[in-house]
């Protein structure tokens, strides 16, 4: 694969503006975040962090190029392997976990992409980095309604089922349009689908329903946003201890947003997590050198 590196992607970049970025984390990994992934590492990202908490189950592969082997693996170690088998080198994070609270937000790095069906992990993810300068998008689908926006997550319909997960018909054309028009909308601003779809607009969207507006407003977005530290205290994130920014708020370019040893504690975490599903990613060639050191020291232990 490295002596096709240079090949690959000749075709690619002749297409003007195309911009892809060196990093991207994907919250969920099921039907929109799976197809997310794989998209971008085909793209060209370097390197992939990967958020879910959860398993595959029988009926997601309908809307995956998965075997039934992979049922009962932790989707996150599926989309792994499935991406090394087409773009290897590339650094994968992975980490099984669901976003909770807003400390669970440090993992997120480089361009972030929601995949993740829970409302309030949804709107925990868009407040951090709305707060702290993430390029932010969601990406996800109801039935056969695509849902590709950079606006705050918002009910329109209360869910009722345990942890805020909705379960809808899904199959897997709306699911990798949904991905694909998420990840176009980070890299390439326009995207026209000739015939009766006319144009696909991935800047702002302007023709939007009044009946949706309605919505909106009675959901409070504008509540929300404008109140953004109820959702997201003071300290995840913020250089709140230096003068670079006016009252210590905002992204300081001179300061990490993580510690070290909180950074190199999730490794190894996720390294054990790796381990025990058969994987040695330190002795891929290629790998990120800092994870390596991350596990001979998790080693020692």
């Amino acid at each position: 694969m490295p002596r096709l590196e240079g090949e690959i992607y000749t075709r690619q970049n002749a297409i003007k503006e195309l911009t892809i970025p060196e990093t991207a984390t994907i919250i969920g990994c099921g039907g929109t975040g799976f197809w997310t992934a794989v998209l971008l590492a085909m793209s060209g990202v370097k390197e992939l962090i990967l958020i879910d908490p959860d398993v595959l189950e029988a009926s997601n592969l309908n809307r995956l190029p998965l075997t039934d082997s992979y049922v009962g693996k932790n989707k996150v170690f599926a989309t792994r392997e499935f991406i090394e088998k087409i773009r290897n080198p590339i650094k994968i994070e992975t980490h099984v976990l669901a976003i909770k609270k807003p400390e669970d937000c440090q993992l997120l790095r480089g361009h972030v992409f929601c995949c993740t069906d829970n409302l309030k992990s949804q709107q925990i993810i868009c407040a951090y980095c709305k707060k702290n300068r993430l390029l932010y998008q969601r990406i996800g689908y109801d039935g056969t309604v695509l849902n590709v926006s950079k606006a705050f997550p918002l009910s329109f319909n209360k869910a009722t089922e345990e942890g805020g997960y909705s379960i809808t018909p899904s199959w897997v054309v709306p699911a990798v349009l949904a991905a694909s028009a998420g990840v176009a909308s980070k890299m390439f601003k326009e995207i026209c689908l000739m015939d009766d779809i006319s144009k696909l607009h991935m800047r702002d969207c302007t023709n939007i329903p009044k009946g949706v507006k309605d919505i909106f407003i009675e959901e409070g977005k504008d509540e929300i946003l404008d109140n953004i530290h109820d959702h997201i205290p003071d300290g995840y994130g913020d250089c709140n201890d230096c003068g670079h920014v006016p009252d210590g708020y905002g992204y300081c370019d001179d300061c990490e947003r993580l510690t070290e040893d909180g950074v190199e504690e999730a490794k190894k975490e996720s390294y054990d997590l790796g381990k025990d599903e058969g994987y040695d990613e330190g002795k891929k060639e290629g790998y990120d050198e800092g994870y390596e050191a991350a596990r001979k020291e998790f080693e020692k232990e």
